[in-house]
């Protein structure tokens, strides 16, 4: 693999976040900004919070910036850069796609907020909707999937933040094993 590649398209397809990455050869680099810049357009857009957007500048300039810097390493120094996912470092995607406590916690209030802004800013357009009738049942037809999505991240957020750790779900076991044979 080598990172000698044409100027003007290194440009070209720098400016698609993930692109920049595959044309170099590092695909899994590539996909995995190219789902975390549309998967937050996707997830913006379905859930109607525009504040997710200001997510988007951050991966564009990572992901423009990135394919440049690779493209003027040395050679011997590009061809020791491995190609994986983005967040394979922090999460071990390989054995049961458990997320450490300190990740989980983060991730469970992550889903709880948007869990609540969804329901909030859902439950305000339609407390606006009853003051002009004839728009309601059309609101309503388009929200509940809304109101559903949101109550389904809410539960998962619940669940990861009260999810035993790993040594509780344990002595726990070991108790109730030992009550069993005192009985």
């Amino acid at each position: 693999m080598t990172n000698q590649k044409n100027r003007f398209f290194t440009l070209v397809f720098s400016c698609c976040p993930g692109a920049g990455e595959m044309y170099m050869g590092l695909y899994k680099q590539g996909i995995s900004l190219m789902l975390l810049f549309f998967g937050t357009v996707a997830v913006s857009a379905w859930t109607r919070l525009d504040e997710l957007c200001i997510l988007l500048p951050v991966v564009w300039c990572y992901s423009f910036f990135h394919t440049h810097n690779l493209r003027q390493m040395p050679a011997e120094t590009f061809a020791e850069v491995e190609d994986k996912y983005i967040f394979e470092e922090r999460f071990d995607f390989r054995e049961d796609w458990k997320l450490t406590e300190k990740h989980q916690r983060l991730f469970g209030w992550l889903l709880l907020f948007l869990g609540l802004s969804i329901i909030w800013r859902t439950g305000l357009d339609l407390l606006g909707t009853f003051f002009q009738m004839s728009n309601l049942f059309w609101y309503l037809n388009r929200s509940i999937p809304q109101v559903i999505m949101a109550l389904i991240v809410l539960y998962g957020a619940l669940r990861l933040m009260r999810a035993p750790k790993d040594g509780a779900a344990e002595e726990s076991m070991e108790t109730a094993e030992e009550e069993k044979t005192t009985n």
